[in-house]
């Protein structure tokens, strides 16, 4: 009994003690306890001082302390020339509200006691916050494709023309390409090891590029590897002046090792602005005027001069009907976008096309690097498998004209069937390979005929005009009878010459127009 009443006064102590002391923790955090809505003292986001702030007091002073930090500049030294920008033009931002909500909670989340050593730890060493800044990595990456690499000097190839006869080369120069991955990874290192940094200078990462063509590689284009000349009409006017424009497009040209060349593109547009005239073309099976009439022997002759060059032909098509400054399968039509001559440059060096017209003939030479031995031969045969005739005239009856009249405006066409043998000839062996095949229309005479059609009958409802009675005092004279005539036999247009001679008459060419949907018209000629 003696013994427990020994330790009452021991617990007597001990909980006034407590008592006492929970008292003045609780005066204690009652004096630093921070409002409700407030950050208590010794919060900081960066260098920016919160203590005591309100949520919405906090939002304010961060972000003006963000876009402090986002007028900051960046520069790139490219090879010493530099491009800037900002990091707000990289969309500089940062979260705040995570932030905010986190600085609001100090020193009111835990027990009485915990909160008032949590308030006291804070205000004593401070609690900072650090703001993550982010931009946009599509901006950055952006603004280092675009601004930053176009201050790379550009490489610079050699070029090819040709001067009184003669192959020319200009230098060549080494040029700069960018790194734009490693220079977007050295940006977001630096910004981030230089946070506070008013200007971020980077190095970018540059390494020489070589140009496409050297000056060594261009002077090897320096052989004639394939030529071929026809002849024209140099009397019609507009059809010469047109093939003369389209050799004139095509000539000096630069076709670069695995680049693929379009006559259609280069000679286009069709037009009196870019010096094309009005000549006769194929369409729909007839012989009509449109603008350009003629190029088609251009692309004809270009094409055979190609083709002994041995390049790689990617699209040929023959006329709709048989032209005659070349055997069939030897011609390539050029109509509207479906139809063209488009060869590759399948060698290792620059081919260059000289093309132009002199005394009535189109010719194109082709240079190149020779790599056939002396001893190959290489020639070209066209085979006709199939003639086809025009068949009957077309006739169209005009009332306006007399009887008697009779006009042929346009010649029958016979058509064929042939295709193209390549025949090369090495150490005594020759090897015969197909190169295509072509179909070419026939058509018909088309002659205009003096009166009615025959067999005409008048309009359903209508009856034929009775003829009048003669006068009893007046005979009508009688009408002389017209001349016996012999229709004219029905003209064809020729099989091709076999090779193209000086003052051959050219024949235009044009594909047919679909019925339902218009087809531009071949020019070619006749």
């Amino acid at each position: 009994m003696r013994q427990k009443q020994s330790f009452l006064p021991a617990f007597l102590v001990i909980g006034i003690m407590g008592i006492l002391i929970a008292s003045y923790v609780f005066a204690a955090y009652a004096m630093v306890k921070p409002d409700p809505d407030r950050i208590c003292q010794g919060v900081f986001a960066d260098e920016v001082e919160l203590s005591g702030m309100t949520a919405d007091e906090a939002r304010n002073v961060l972000n003006e302390h963000i876009a402090r930090l986002s007028r900051r500049t960046l520069t790139v030294d490219v090879n010493g020339k530099t491009v800037s920008t900002t990091l707000a033009d990289l969309g500089y931002a940062s979260e705040l509200e995570p932030v905010i909500e986190e600085a609001l909670k100090i020193g009111k989340e835990g027990s009485l006691f915990a909160n008032y050593a949590r308030i006291k730890e804070v205000a004593a060493e401070h609690k900072v916050f650090e703001l993550a800044g982010n931009y946009s990595q599509k901006k950055l990456k952006n603004f280092v494709e675009k601004k930053c690499a176009a201050k790379c000097t550009k490489p610079k190839n050699s070029k090819i023309s040709m001067e009184n006869g003669t192959l020319v080369y200009t230098k060549s120069r080494q040029g700069e390409t960018l790194d734009v991955d490693s220079t977007v990874q050295r940006i977001q290192t630096a910004l981030a090891e230089q946070a506070e940094a008013a200007e971020v200078t980077v190095q970018a990462v540059v390494a020489v590029k070589e140009p496409d063509v050297s000056k060594k590689l261009a002077s090897r284009c320096r052989d004639e590897i394939g030529k071929y000349a026809t002849s024209f009409n140099a009397g019609n006017v507009s059809r010469s002046k047109n093939v003369a424009n389209a050799a004139r497009l095509i000539n000096g040209t630069v076709v670069y090792p695995g680049e693929t060349f379009s006559v259609h593109d280069t000679i286009s547009p069709m037009t009196e602005e870019n010096g094309y005239y009005q000549a006769p073309s194929y369409s729909n099976g007839e012989v009509v005027d449109s603008i350009g009439g003629g190029v088609c022997q251009v692309s004809t002759t270009l094409y055979n001069a190609l083709l002994l060059a041995e390049l790689e032909i990617v699209e040929r098509s023959p006329h709709s009907m048989v032209v005659t400054y070349v055997k069939p399968s030897m011609d390539a039509a050029i109509a509207g976008d479906y139809k063209d001559l488009k060869f590759r440059n399948n060698t290792d060096v620059p081919v260059f096309i000289e093309g132009g017209t002199v005394s009535g003939s189109v010719y194109f030479h082709i240079y190149g690097e020779e790599t056939r031995g002396p001893g190959r031969q290489v020639a070209y045969e066209s085979e006709t498998i199939e003639t086809i005739q025009p068949g009957a005239d077309k006739i169209t009856y005009d009332k306006t004209k007399p009887e008697t009249f009779m006009q042929v405006t346009q010649e029958a066409h016979i058509g064929y069937k042939a295709v193209l043998w390549k025949l090369v000839t090495e150490n005594g062996k020759t090897k015969k390979t197909q190169v295509n095949s072509s179909t070419y229309k026939a058509e018909p005479r088309y002659v205009t005929k003096g009166g009615a059609k025959p067999g005409a009958s008048p309009k359903p409802g209508q009856s034929p005009k009775a003829t009048a009675s003669p006068r009893p005092d007046k005979t009508p004279k009688a009408t002389k009878a017209p001349k016996p005539t012999s229709e004219p036999k029905a003209a064809v247009t020729p099989a091709p010459a076999e090779e193209p001679k000086t003052g051959d008459s050219p024949a235009e060419t044009d594909p047919p127009l679909a019925t339902a949907i218009p087809v531009p018209p071949e020019d070619g000629g006749q």
